[in-house]
């Protein structure tokens, strides 16, 4: 099957617009990924700070449970006049243990509904009995109005004119129930960039008025690139985590794309998230979820806005020195480094003398082994701490196994 190609006359954007909105995957993808089941109360201060940084779309969950603990947080956040008018909770509704849950939405308070999203997932489950359709006129009779889809994929071998076909017959459903928000979710993270670039293009050429947005995992390191060459080419609605939070190795981070759109002039309805917020939110996300702070992360991690002060500081070479803290260590303790530093210390009678130079780089080099010892010993407990954290009571499929066994004894 020959794979699919450009539209004639396509033409991609990549600066100067603005796409519709952007939906939030933080709350979801973290808890699935998170190997600890936090409670729904633990993650109160998140949604809020989600909500703070100018996000109006936060994809709330999937589990057994959330329906009602959707209920709850939307009552806690009303009565702490935390919830902005605009907002909206998306639940997905995985069509293929979907039966349990509809009395929780069916007896989902009138009041709120008004807050959530359905956002249908295996939507070609038992499609000769038309569950989709069936479960989507039952929810509209409950009172919900507010509908997306999402559209599983193995992007493994590319995107061909079979898969296609695929993707464009279940858009077509979609539009026939009057449903016009479609998530094409690379569900293995195996799309690459220029394949995406195809699928896009071709989407929005075919569907002009439908609202398209890409779910992007990272599995190839790719998330972020695909997320960004799907507005390139047209789709309007995009998504992320905040630290990159999500299934297997995440999502493109939600911190990292607001840096990119300011610097692009790619705005959200017509606005830009608040960074610092923004920032904030991305280590809250971490803690709430029992993360260890990522150091390297670009925007959010630990220690990126700090750098080395030595002579081989690219970047302050460059002319591109900033506010930031600089620290010193072995790579950086070269002759020129400290020399430099003495005279803006006003050290001026030290920074002319070589031989005074030499002997305090000794000094220097003599405390930064005995710190990077000590340092060393630390991290090594920390490790193995860490290593036993994540290890333990964590159920997986084997405990099930085992823990039923005695159940049923």
């Amino acid at each position: 099957m020959a794979l699919l190609t450009l539209p004639k006359n396509h033409k991609p954007r990549f600066s100067n617009f603005n796409i519709d909105g952007i939906l939030d995957e933080t709350l979801r993808e973290g808890s699935e990924r998170c190997p600890f089941s936090i409670s729904t109360d633990k993650k109160i201060p998140l949604i809020s700070n989600i909500f703070d940084t100018g996000i109006r779309d936060i994809v709330f969950g999937s589990g057994p449970n959330d329906p009602t603990d959707l209920a709850s947080v939307i009552k806690q956040l009303t009565h702490q006049d935390k919830l902005p008018s605009d907002a909206k909770f998306s639940f997905i509704m995985l069509l293929n243990c979907h039966e349990p849950l509809m009395k929780q939405f069916k007896y989902f308070p009138d009041e709120f509904k008004k807050y959530v999203t359905i956002s249908f997932g295996m939507v070609s489950h038992r499609s000769d009995e038309k569950i989709f359709e069936k479960t989507t006129e039952e929810l509209r009779s409950y009172g919900f109005t507010s509908f997306r889809v999402s559209l599983l994929n193995n992007f493994s071998a590319g995107v061909d004119e079979k898969s296609y076909e695929k993707i464009i017959k279940e858009i077509d459903r979609t539009l026939y129930m009057d449903i016009n928000v479609v998530r094409i979710n690379d569900s293995l993270g195996t799309i690459y960039p220029e394949a995406m670039t195809v699928l896009a293009a071709n989407l929005r050429h075919d569907y002009p008025l439908v609202n398209f947005c890409m779910h992007a995992h990272n599995d190839r390191g790719l998330g972020l690139q695909n997320a960004l060459v799907s507005i390139y080419n047209g789709f309007n609605l995009i998504e992320g985590g905040f630290a990159g939070t999500g299934n297997r190795s995440g999502l493109p981070a939600i911190e990292i794309l607001n840096f990119i759109f300011k610097e692009k002039s790619i705005s959200i309805n017509n606005k830009y998230l608040d960074k610092p917020l923004v920032l904030d939110t991305a280590r809250l996300t971490e803690r709430t979820f029992l993360s260890i702070p990522d150091l390297y992360r670009p925007i959010s991690g630990h220690i990126v806005e700090q750098e080395n002060m030595g002579v081989a500081n690219i970047p302050s070479f460059l002319g591109a020195s900033r506010e930031i803290p600089y620290f010193l260590n072995s790579i950086g303790l070269h002759d020129a480094t400290l020399q430099k530093i003495m005279f803006d210390e006003g050290l001026f009678d030290a920074a002319s003398d070589p031989m005074l130079i030499q002997q305090i780089k000794e000094k220097f080099d003599r405390m930064l082994i005995e710190v990077c010892s000590k340092k060393e010993r630390e991290f090594e407990k920390i490790r193995n701490q860490l290593d036993q954290f994540y290890s333990t009571d964590v159920l997986y499929t084997s405990s099930v196994g085992k823990y039923t066994r005695d159940f049923l004894k």
